[in-house]
This record gives structure tokens, sequence and C-alpha cells, in this order.
């Protein structure tokens, strides 16, 4: 049996002996907390300024957009003549149903790629 211990080994058993300063490391804890709460809100205040710069300048486009979508998405795909067929058909005969029912085959669609 070896009884020879390792210098280096003593050395850092020793230097763990030392008293531990706990209010030392509680401030520093705390005040690298506070250094990456500063910078989370600093990234979000500037994200922020950047979206309501984005939706002034982009409101009158978004506004005309959706004013176009409006007036075109309920118009007729198909003319009937009877009023009858029109009341009855008029759920899935406008570009909004053709619109619905391609997304949902795009999504059918997607499925079936990525989850086989």
């Amino acid at each position: 049996m070896n009884t020879d211990y390792d210098p280096r080994l003593e050395a850092l058993f020793a230097r763990a002996e030392q008293p531990f300063d706990r209010d030392a490391f509680a401030r520093d804890v705390m005040a690298r907390i506070n250094r990456e709460r500063r910078r989370i809100v600093a990234l979000w205040v500037t994200i922020g300024i950047l979206a309501i710069a984005c939706l002034a300048l982009l409101a009158g486009p978004l506004t005309s957009a959706v004013g176009l979508a409006s007036s075109l998405l309920p118009a007729e795909l198909v003319e009937l003549e009877t009023a009858w067929l029109q009341q009855l058909l008029s759920p899935v005969n406008s570009i909004a149903a053709a619109l619905a029912v391609g997304a949902l085959l795009l999504r059918r669609f997607y499925r079936w790629v990525f989850t086989r």
C-alpha cells in the first residue's frame, strides 16, 4: 500500500478548508441575475419598438389588403340562376370556401407526408 500523498491533491484540500464567504457569493449571484434581467428587458423593449414601427409603416397597406380580402372572399365562384340553389350552395360557393378547403387539403397532405 502506498502512503505517499499527491501534493496537488493536498493543496486542493487545504484550499477547500478555507472559510467560504456566503455574502460575497450571494452578491455575485444576484448581480449576474440583475445583469441578465436587464439584457432581457432591453431585448424585449427593442423588439417591441421595432414591431410598433413596422406596424405603423404597414398600417395603410394592411388595411387596404384586409378591405380587399373582405370584399373578394364572399364572391361567388359559379353564378346560379335560381334563388333557392344560391341559398343552398352559398356556404360552399365562394372564394373563402375554396381557400378553406385548400387549407384543409394542404394540412392533410402535410400530415400525410410528415407523420409516416
